[in-house]
């Protein structure tokens, strides 16, 4: 049996629906997710998990608090530069690292226990995920985990916006940080002066948007993730009609990663006792499904820093006659595969770079953005690189 991408494609589209964290539309897909693994022979098992803090929300407390910091070093820059300039660039610090700091306290257990032991109302929202594994034909080898994200969510502000206004809000706060460092008392006892203020009004109107910004559930989520969806529910199908002979496969479906990877840091803290680190390779499916598009992803940060992993470079190569592209980018924006990096585990994502993913968040997002050149791509390129362990 190979892989079929119109029956994938089908999968994607009964999948395309909103499904945020909390709302029936979740359970909804959970309940579909389990159905298909179940029929194809699969023993799914759900994990639930609480959610005690989002990252936007968070975030947003964030900006109300730098708000007042900018404002506030802005009037004290004339009697204390120094102190004014270093509290203004300790704003860019949090603003430049935010995802790295979002990873270690989401996936701190304790720092989640102790939320949750101060929520003495107990009305926290709650997610699950769904797991599936397939054995080996023979003694296991390696442990191979596809994961892919089940929840969607729908945002205010497109993403280009809240890119641009969280680009402007660093570069602006940067800019006035040094200049409390740079001018003089003088200088700074001028209000309003072109030199230090023209900053200040730029980093408020990049950081006041991010503060009004309002998360829903009106998105479909087609290619934010049903195309990964369909991809890795086919796929199981297929797999287990013929097992890997020395490879076991688990089959991750997470809830909450569209509230900053939660579902993959529940997976982790409940389960790494039992993940061999040294042959485990975790693949990430996000937004697949679109021709030519398909990218692979295999850092944390922004910054394209560090030594390329040598299954990285092996993939790649197995994934070119595939038209899945061989560069590989760096992305700030949060996916499954940073939380299993953050924890020192090989892991990539496999993502759309096309232009198509401006529509990811919004009620545009349809599966009629997925094609099933994109589908048969991505699914041909797994089953390759699955059997690939087996040479």
């Amino acid at each position: 049996m190979e892989f079929n991408a119109r029956e994938a494609l089908n999968i994607a589209r009964s999948l395309s629906f909103p499904r945020a964290v909390g709302s029936a539309g979740e359970e909804a897909a959970a309940s579909l997710i389990e159905k298909k693994l179940f029929d194809a022979g699969y023993l799914p098992q759900r994990e639930e998990f609480f959610i005690p803090l989002t990252p936007w929300g968070t975030m947003k407390g964030f900006v109300l608090f730098a708000i007042l910091i900018l404002l506030g070093a802005r009037g004290l820059a004339f009697l204390y530069p120094m102190i004014s300039g270093l509290m203004i660039l300790s704003i860019v610090f949090f603003l430049v690292f935010y995802p790295s700091i979002w990873f270690k306290f989401v996936g701190s257990k304790g720092i989640s226990r102790w939320l949750i032991g101060r929520n003495r109302k107990g009305h926290f929202c709650r997610s699950q995920n769904i797991v599936a594994t397939l054995s080996a034909q023979d003694r296991a080898e390696q442990y191979i985990y596809l994961v892919a994200h089940y929840d969607s969510k729908s945002q205010s502000l497109p993403i280009l916006l809240r890119a641009f206004c969280l680009f402007v809000a660093t570069v602006a706060s940067l800019w006035l940080g040094f200049s409390c460092l740079w001018y003089s008392k003088e200088t700074l006892v001028f209000f309003p002066s072109w030199r230090v203020d023209l900053a200040l009004a730029l980093a408020l109107l990049g950081m006041i948007p991010i503060l009004l910004l309002k998360t829903g559930n009106r998105s479909p989520g087609g290619l934010d993730n049903a195309g990964s969806l369909g991809v890795l529910l086919h796929l199981a199908d297929v797999l287990k009609q013929k097992k890997p002979l020395h490879s076991q496969v688990t089959f991750l479906f997470t809830g909450a990663e569209e509230l900053g990877l939660q579902g993959a840091f529940a997976y982790l803290q409940k389960h790494k006792n039992e993940i061999e680190k040294e042959r485990s390779y975790f693949l990430n499916l996000d937004s697949v499904g679109v021709k030519g598009a398909t990218r692979i992803f295999f850092r944390k940060g922004t910054l394209p820093i560090g030594r390329e992993p040598l299954f990285v470079s092996r993939m790649k190569e197995i994934a070119e006659p595939f038209g899945i592209g061989t560069r590989s980018f760096s992305f700030g924006i949060m996916m499954d595969h940073q939380a299993f990096l953050d924890k020192g585990y090989r892991a990539v994502s496999i993502a759309c770079a096309s232009r198509k993913i401006l529509n990811v968040h919004t009620a545009g997002d349809t599966a009629d953005q997925l094609e099933e050149q994109g589908m048969e791509e991505t699914g041909k390129f797994l089953l390759a690189w699955i059997r690939s362990w087996e040479e």
